[in-house]
């Protein structure tokens, strides 16, 4: 009776531990094609198997705001706008954390933003993969809300993206210059997802890909110092 006790206990215990973590996982590789791999996103794509049609372009800029007053503690706020060329545009308001939030979390009053949660599993150069918790609020509008008080970035990235199957291709060409390769898959925080998203990594890395340790936001939200 004890030793069922004992495994009960347990069980609640992990139960409780893993309870905010988001059921959500985003897996990603990204990386700069002029280090090694697929020279470009054409050869990634054949690499993979996939179609070279179908891509749909996108401006990306990021924006300077004041902490919100509904930011969890800790979280680093992110705001971006991301519009298709000729088309939508959907303005997102992250919280990153290096730990799944305690408490509960909400976005901004005064605009109808759908909340969304997810583990962003980032393979970088590290043997092991980077972990980060995102919660996002989003919201479909060409511009962010002015009640958040932000100021656009002086530049904005340019990103084409692809589907193949259960993965998204993006080719980013950054303010600065230069060119980003990406390799992402949403699923579940499952352990085997997580095992057969590192099983194309492998693949990606005997190719040459050099994983990089740069998020998507370090890299798209980098200006060109102007000049005097």
């Amino acid at each position: 009776m004890r030793i069922g006790a004992l495994l009960l206990a347990c069980a609640l215990v992990a139960a409780l531990l893993t309870a905010d973590e988001p059921g959500r996982a985003e897996y990603a590789v990204r990386w700069d094609p002029t280090q090694g791999g697929p020279a470009n996103v054409r050869e990634l794509l054949a690499f993979l198997g996939a179609s070279g049609g179908g891509g749909h372009a996108y401006e990306v800029r990021y924006y300077d705001l004041p902490r919100p007053e509904s930011a969890p503690a800790g979280a680093t706020p992110i705001l971006r706008l991301r519009a298709a060329e000729g088309g939508d545009a959907e303005v997102r308001l992250k919280y990153r954390t290096e730990q799944p939030l305690e408490a509960r979390w909400g976005c901004p009053t005064g605009a109808s933003f759908e909340k969304s949660e997810e583990v962003d599993v980032t393979f970088a150069a590290s043997a092991t993969p980077v972990r980060m918790y995102a919660y996002s609020c989003t919201l479909d509008a060409k511009a962010p809300p002015e009640f958040l008080g932000a100021t656009p970035k002086s530049c904005a990235a340019r990103m084409v993206r692809y589907r193949h199957g259960d993965d998204k291709i993006e080719e980013w060409t950054l303010p600065g210059g230069g060119i980003r390769l990406e390799v992402s898959r949403t699923k579940s925080g499952n352990p085997k997802h997580e095992e057969k998203f590192r099983k194309l990594v492998d693949r990606l890395r005997a190719r040459g890909v050099k994983p990089l340790d740069e998020s998507k936001t370090e890299l798209g939200s980098r200006c060109p110092e102007a000049r005097p």
